[in-house]
């Protein structure tokens, strides 16, 4: 029998560096993009709907930008707060949800409730709202995969082994900017120089996350929940080189990189 076709992507948060990423690798492989979606009306979404003539497109907020995209869009257009969780209850896709911060749960939860499976990059839908979305995975036919680096390494990790055998997970950090600077000069840090990750290009919370490594902690707390690993078993390594994304060890001592 031949393989099941990927199911049609719903790209929430389409213009952010995971958006964008997402929709450049379907376009390779052949995925079909039914719907993208963005806070904001910005020029970036309008060059993506552009390119995708044949999805819908999501604003939450068009702002003075209303007329402007009704007649670029049509029908396709589709506007209000209430628009982006419509769409990840769409039947039969597959959300992508990299919106930014919090906003990102209900979103999370709405994929799930339908039966979707949510391939998430929003670590906040965890953070904030871990046990809603535990209870929200029990739905037939939800399914969550991480796609954040670090996760999908544990995730990718985990496949096939016995979870009673893990002894802790691992996660690496680059230790950003300030990972060589005293605490002194730190205090006089910049935010230019806070945006500038020696390692990722992203957007800028996250990498003002990373540079305070409050993304690390965030990122602990979401591996608590999708692992359903205590905190005690979580470690964080400082990897300059981010090289390994993360680590998985087993009661044996052996660790699947």
């Amino acid at each position: 029998m031949g393989r099941d076709p990927l199911k049609p992507l719903v790209v929430l948060g389409a213009t952010g560096s995971i958006g964008r990423q997402t929709i450049d690798v379907a376009d390779r492989i052949g995925v079909p993009i039914h719907a993208i979606a963005a806070r904001r009306a910005s020029d970036g979404l309008l060059e993506l709907g552009r390119k995708l003539p044949d999805a819908s497109v999501f604003v939450v907020d068009p702002g003075d930008r209303r007329d402007a995209f009704a007649a670029e869009f049509g029908d396709r257009l589709h506007i209000g707060p209430g628009s982006i969780t419509e769409v990840a209850a769409t039947p039969g896709v597959t959300v992508v949800n990299a919106i930014v911060g919090a906003a990102g749960l209900s979103a999370s939860l709405s994929t799930l409730y339908a039966g979707n499976r949510l391939a998430l990059a929003n670590k906040e839908s965890l953070v904030a709202g871990g046990p809603l979305v535990e209870a929200a995975l029990r739905t037939d036919g939800a399914e969550l995969i991480p796609i954040d680096s670090e996760h999908s390494a544990i995730w990718q990790c985990l496949v096939g082994e016995d979870r009673e055998l893990v002894r802790r997970v691992i996660l690496t950090a680059s230790g950003g900017p300030f990972r060589t600077w005293t605490s002194e000069r730190i205090a006089g840090a910049t935010v230019e120089v806070a945006l500038n990750h020696p390692n990722w290009d992203m957007g800028p919370k996250i990498t003002i996350d990373s540079a305070t490594l409050m993304n690390k902690g965030l990122e602990v707390i979401e591996a608590r929940w999708l692992f359903d690993v205590p905190p005690e078993r979580i470690d964080v390594v400082v990897h300059p080189q981010s090289i390994v994304h993360s680590l998985v060890e087993f009661v044996d001592r052996s660790v699947l990189a």
